[in-house]
């Protein structure tokens, strides 16, 4: 990639791509999951309609996917070849980016299908026109401490890997 212009469009989509999933994963980790668990059965009405209506789950999986392809990119293009010489940027820089793949495999395989079954109960429940079973407030319970407890691990990867990327150029 000797041009200029790619390398600038490539770490455009990165950083816009980056700083929203960063973003949405903390809000979602320390705000809206918190506030969903607080607040009960209303909590979880807001929890469905938001996965529902907006797609959060699926625009955080591909602000990942953007972030981390880019990032391979750039890094392959201004790192590849370069010999192991104690701890330089790259090696800063590459474990923040093991650190973002990690957490898109956790999203991809953990909490997107948590999220998409959390949303299916919701629209159980609401479909069924009664208050919800025992049975369903269970699921619905242990479906939001799956999904928050993954968002938490999420959110402090993506964070460590925007603080690698931030000082990474630094190290050495």
């Amino acid at each position: 990639m000797d041009s200029p212009t790619v390398i600038i469009i490539l770490r455009i989509i990165h950083i816009v791509a980056g700083a929203f999933w960063v973003g949405g994963a903390a809000t979602t980790a320390f705000f809206l999951l918190p506030t969903v668990k607080a607040t009960g059965p209303v909590g979880g009405q807001f929890a469905g309609a938001l996965i529902q209506r907006t797609h959060l789950p699926e625009w955080l999986t591909a602000a990942g996917v953007l972030a981390v392809l880019s990032g391979l990119l750039l890094y392959w293009d201004f790192y590849a070849g370069l010999a192991w010489d104690g701890f330089q940027p790259q090696v800063v820089i590459g474990i923040g980016g093991l650190l973002a793949i990690l957490s898109l495999v956790l999203g991809i395989f953990v909490s997107r299908p948590t999220a998409s079954r959390m949303s299916a109960v919701g629209k159980a429940i609401q479909a069924q026109g009664s208050p919800p079973t025992p049975t369903q407030i269970a699921e619905r319970d242990s479906l939001l401490a799956r999904l928050t407890n993954f968002a938490m691990i999420n959110a402090v990867l993506v964070v460590i890997t925007a603080t690698c990327m931030a000082i990474g150029r630094y190290a050495g």
